[in-house]
């Protein structure tokens, strides 16, 4: 008797560079783990790479080659897979500009961040 699959949900979203829709779904705890295991490296090609697999991973939609996708589609998805895994909202410190010293925390909803394109850009 096989064991029995574990229902996650999915989620669709336009890639800004094709206006492609596509589906995903949340990262598992195996690819969370997959991302820390490359974070704690601090080797940055590892670190790429294992964003990649997490999205080849995550990708239900047919077609999609994440090898050959922009970057600006890359971190966008990564985003989007990242917010309905985790969390929506991120708090990160940003350094005041006007003493370049003190520590602001601020939350930033990932769910607003989106693409800026440029007409003139080909």
């Amino acid at each position: 008797m096989p064991l029995p699959k574990i229902a996650t949900p999915t989620y669709e979203l336009v890639l800004p560079s094709t206006k492609q829709t596509i589906k995903y779904r949340p990262f598992l705890v195996k690819e969370e783990k997959l991302l820390v295991l490359a974070l704690e490296s601090e080797d940055n090609k590892q670190i790429t790479n294992a964003v990649k697999a997490v999205i080849k991973s995550c990708v239900t939609s047919r077609g999609v080659k994440v090898e050959q996708l922009p970057t600006f589609d890359i971190e966008y998805l990564f985003l989007n897979i990242r917010g309905k895994s985790v969390g929506e909202e991120v708090e990160v410190n940003i350094t005041a500009p006007d003493d370049g010293e003190t520590q602001i925390p601020i939350t930033i909803s990932l769910d607003e961040i989106e693409v800026v394109e440029n007409e003139e850009h080909n």
